[in-house]
């Protein structure tokens, strides 16, 4: 049972107010677990933020085009690519 289904049945027993306040709490919670969430978003963010060269960015380009056709990798491959090495610090 969570929060809100807590405070449901706290207002079926007539304790509006221990429901207002059990509700008004879970939305400080859910409040903090996003700026919590923001933070570590910036934390990780700011540890990423080795500029890589031009060079280094067509290397790992190049090195994920295995194909032998220009592009034919996946976008998501190249960004994780990317990610990985600018945290190679």
């Amino acid at each position: 049972m969570n929060a809100n289904e807590l405070a449901d049945k706290l207002e079926e027993m007539g304790l509006h107010g221990a429901a207002a306040m059990l509700r008004q709490q879970q939305a400080e919670v859910e409040e903090l677990k996003k700026e919590a969430a923001l933070q570590r978003l910036s934390d990780f963010t700011q540890e990423a933020e080795k500029t890589l060269t031009d060079e280094e960015i067509e290397n790992i380009y190049w090195s994920l085009d295995s194909t032998g056709y220009d592009g034919c990798f996946s976008f998501i491959e190249f960004a994780r690519a990317i990610l990985r090495k600018a945290s190679e610090t």
